[in-house]
């Protein structure tokens, strides 16, 4: 079983494949079921979906994940081992000029109902053409209402840059939020 991408924005499709098989032949027409349980993966697991194997073994599921989720496909009494799919918050980074050498990078969360983002969203500002950008700012997460979350800062871009420059952001694990992974954390360097 493989789930692809492991990582998602919330909003997002993750697909979950594999393929049946008994002694190296694939099984056909083979019912499968998808399992799973949603962060904080307490509790048994429940059934999501049902497909049925193609002529090849093959079979696919689609889901649309709201937060981080466990899952598992069962064939009959065999079970394929348990991996997670993990949902970051769904953003959008843009910038503003405030004149030509000052601008403000804007990053917009959108989350679902209920969930808390708590640190900070880091900018990172390089010139254009390079492949990495250190970082520039830091700036507090608000929540401007339920489900949606913003953060700002300001950063002033070297005159020997001639106004291009290159922009990116990171947010960090919120413990409790159940979005994102998090062992992940945020470069020294961002990588464009």
């Amino acid at each position: 079983m493989d789930v692809a991408p492991r990582e998602t924005r919330f909003g997002d499709e993750t697909e979950i494949t594999g393929k049946v098989t008994s002694d190296g032949e694939p099984v056909a027409g083979q019912e499968v079921r998808l399992e799973g349980r949603r962060y904080p993966f307490e509790g048994d697991l429940r059934m999501l979906d049902t497909a049925v194997t193609e002529a090849d073994g093959t079979y696919r599921f689609e889901r649309e994940f709201e937060r981080n989720w466990e899952v598992r496909v069962r064939a009959d009494e065999v079970a394929a081992k348990r991996r997670r799919a993990y949902v970051f918050p769904h953003f959008k980074l843009k910038f503003k000029a405030r004149n030509a050498r000052v601008v403000d990078i804007i990053a917009r969360y959108r989350v679902p109902h209920g969930v808390d983002l708590e640190r900070p969203t880091l900018f990172y500002v390089g010139r254009a053409g390079r492949s990495t950008a250190p970082r520039a700012a830091s700036a507090e997460t608000e929540r401007t209402r339920s489900g949606r979350f913003v953060a700002r800062a300001t950063v002033r871009i070297p005159s020997a840059w001639n106004g291009r420059f290159r922009y990116g952001g990171c947010f960090r694990y919120t413990p409790g939020s159940g979005m994102g992974d998090p062992r992940a954390s945020c470069p020294k360097r961002f990588k464009f």
